[in-house]
């Protein structure tokens, strides 16, 4: 039944492949939980289910020769989970009697033992997929745990902008990803949205935008909740590889939908934009596998070609196709979810077998060949700065460069190499290279590049050994001036190095809290005791933050990182500390105060009066002469600046509680 299910899904998503929207082609697979889910449905007429009955009603009354014809019946009425047939008319016209009273006598033993081992075979699949599943998660989640929680003014306010707009009133932490290379949604009670480290360096303010709005969307649609629901409905049906095939193709459309979703706020007139930000990701991290309890990247090349003519192709649609859409779903539904129609005059008739389900092709009739460097109008001498950029990266003998990703969905050429490991990406109108990327592994790295990594991480702890599961080396291009660095990493480390000096540009360790520098947890502890939270906070990790010259910081956050502190290594002054935990107890609690959303919750000086308390226990700073401004996008966002002194940034909940401070010394050097 569920094998008929997915082919009649398939055969409406290829009928209205262009009339339907990625949402309604996502919630077509919904019908094929909803009739798993199903503990009972009844009969009708109308079912498609009909079919299968009718094909094995003509299949028992042929001519064929049964040495035992109780037994197909027998058999039939123990496994089949279709509606109900009627096999008494058949068993009582088998003679002579005698004959066949021994095969009845001794059948429903061999019939037993057949469901007995069936079922055996199966209770023993579904648990181990069950354990298999659930491991693979908490291996996942046990691994989240350690990360940090991303503090980043600059990327926290841009996220908070996205989640406003999009209007999900829940608050989502962000946090680092560690082990998980992709943007994901991790959870659907409490979801937390992880960024890889190297992203948040990669991209810029636009493309992380993009990124908040996708995964968003994710939380928006409760994505992982259905990850999950269609992941224990596969735990059950572990043995039949349509429903596999169901769930690819599910996931498939489950990002297609995010997709759109994110484009109806962000707007087709960035789609390109948007679009190009996408392959990015998908050119590193498409082959991940998609896991029940995350909604992240993943899929093959043809899900990466479905989603680029997808957005290239992207409007709003009109109310007609959402009138399709629902038409399409309560059409296959009443068709679907109902049983078939028990009936004595099925077996009659000379039938022929069920017709067989159309699916979609593997092929397509929109394939293209793959552009390459001579199908595109660039300049000779362009592709060969291009050719000469990557060489000095790669060698030689593997810079060559060859396809081009799709022109019609990028700002930007971007051409390939051959062995995929480098790209290069072009300015459409200045014909000018952007930047440079390429990815190692820890065997082709350099000898330079790593014995300078480890000596680099050596001044920082001479004790740990320095490992690196990952190493990309980037160059960008941008105002006459070039960036150019490797990023070496691993689970619990990040170091950084100048490219052209192999000097280091930042370094990132993480520690259990225990391991942590005496003085920062001490600070660190005080800090939330200043702050008046309640209850003691226990921390969990520690990541120590440093670049010779630049920054020194100690970073401590607790199990669900609710609370989180940075500490000046050398100071132990606090520069920022967040009580995430105290400010969504807060707000769940004041419905009565929604109507003050947008609107800031004081006037100035009271604003000032409130934080300045505070603000001197932490950070040892005298609001007196300070002046306050509002954030245009977040009125609960303030900022107190003096001519020569400090910056000081507060967050405010709704019960005008500050929550959330960080600092901003005047000469733009770190409080350390």
């Amino acid at each position: 039944m569920a094998g008929v299910l997915v082919g009649l899904v398939l055969l409406v998503k290829i009928i209205a492949r262009n009339k339907l929207s990625p949402r309604w082609h996502y919630m077509l697979w919904l019908v094929i939980m909803a009739r798993l889910l199903l503990p009972w449905a009844p009969e009708s007429s109308f079912s498609v289910y009909n079919l299968l009955s009718y094909g094995q009603e003509a299949l028992r009354t042929s001519d064929a020769p049964s040495p035992r014809p109780p037994e197909a019946s027998t058999v039939h009425q123990e496994v089949s989970n279709t509606a109900a047939v009627k096999t008494a008319s058949v068993e009582t016209k088998q003679e002579p009697p005698v004959q066949t009273a021994e095969p009845v006598e001794k059948q429903p033993s061999a019939s037993f033992s057949l469901y007995k081992l069936a079922f055996v075979v199966w209770l023993l699949g579904a648990v181990c997929l069950g354990i298999l599943t659930v491991a693979a998660n908490r291996r996942v989640y046990a691994r989240l745990a350690k990360q940090s929680i991303i503090t980043d003014p600059g990327i926290v306010e841009l996220f908070e902008q996205c989640r406003k707009t999009m209007a999900i009133r829940q608050s989502i932490p962000l946090i680092t990803a560690g082990p998980i290379s992709s943007p994901a949604v991790l959870g659907f009670m409490r979801p937390r949205i992880v960024l890889s480290d190297s992203l948040m360096n990669m991209l810029d303010d636009r493309q992380l935008r993009f990124i908040f709005y996708h995964e968003l969307a994710h939380v928006k649609r409760k994505d992982v909740a259905m990850n999950w629901l269609m992941n224990g409905l596969l735990i059950l049906h572990w043995f039949n590889p349509v429903l596999w095939y169901a769930y690819y193709r599910m996931r498939e459309d489950q990002e297609m939908a995010a997709d759109a979703l994110a484009l109806s706020y962000i707007g087709a007139e960035q789609k390109e934009s948007y679009g190009h930000t996408i392959i990015r990701l998908l050119e590193h991290y498409a082959t991940l596998y998609p896991t029940p309890g995350m909604a992240n990247l993943s899929g093959g090349k043809q899900q990466i070609k479905r989603r680029i003519i997808m957005i290239k192709n992207y409007h709003k649609q009109s109310y007609r196709w959402s009138v399709l859409g629902l038409a399409s779903l309560i059409a296959l539904s009443s068709v679907t979810l109902v049983n078939a129609k028990a009936s004595p005059e099925s077996a009659s008739g000379n039938l022929s077998a069920p017709p067989v389900i159309a699916t979609e092709s593997s092929g397509s009739s929109e394939s293209t060949k793959k552009l390459t460097i001579h199908d595109i109008p660039l300049d000779k001498k362009v592709v060969e700065a291009a050719q000469e950029e990557l060489r000095r990266f790669l060698g030689d003998s593997k810079a060559e460069l060859y396809e081009v990703a799709d022109p019609d969905i990028t700002t930007r050429w971007i051409l390939l190499n051959k062995n995929g490991k480098g790209q290069v990406a072009i300015d459409r109108d200045t014909k000018q290279i952007v930047n440079a990327y390429v990815q190692y592994t820890w065997d082709e790295t350099d000898a330079a590049v790593r014995k300078a990594a480890a000596e680099a991480f050596r001044q920082v702890d001479a004790n740990k050994t320095f490992t690196a599961e990952s190493v990309e080396r980037q160059k960008r291009f941008a105002d006459g001036k070039s960036t150019h660095e490797w990023t070496l990493q691993s689970k619990d480390m990040i170091v950084t190095l100048d490219a052209d000096t192999l000097s280091e540009r930042g370094i990132l360790i993480s520690y259990p809290f225990a391991q942590g520098d005496e003085k920062a947890k001490n600070a660190a502890l005080n800090a939330f005791q200043r702050m008046n939270i309640g209850n003691p906070v226990a921390f969990k990790q520690a990541d120590h933050n440093y670049s010779s010259g630049r920054y020194d910081t100690w970073k401590f956050f607790d199990d669900g990182g609710n609370y989180v502190v940075v500490i000046g290594a050398k100071t132990g002054a606090i520069q920022s500390i967040s009580a995430f935990g105290k400010k969504v107890a807060n707000e769940a609690n004041l419905p009565l105060l929604l109507a003050k959303d947008r609107k800031p919750i004081y006037t100035k000086e009271e604003a000032i009066a409130a934080a300045k308390p505070t603000v001197n226990k932490l950070f040892g700073i005298d609001l007196t002469g300070y002046s306050v401004e509002f954030d245009s996008d977040n009125s609960y966002l303030h900022t107190f600046a003096k001519k020569g002194q400090p910056t000081v940034h507060a967050d405010v909940d709704r019960t005008g509680e500050f929550w959330n401070y960080w600092v901003d010394p005047v000469d733009g050097t770190m409080n350390d």
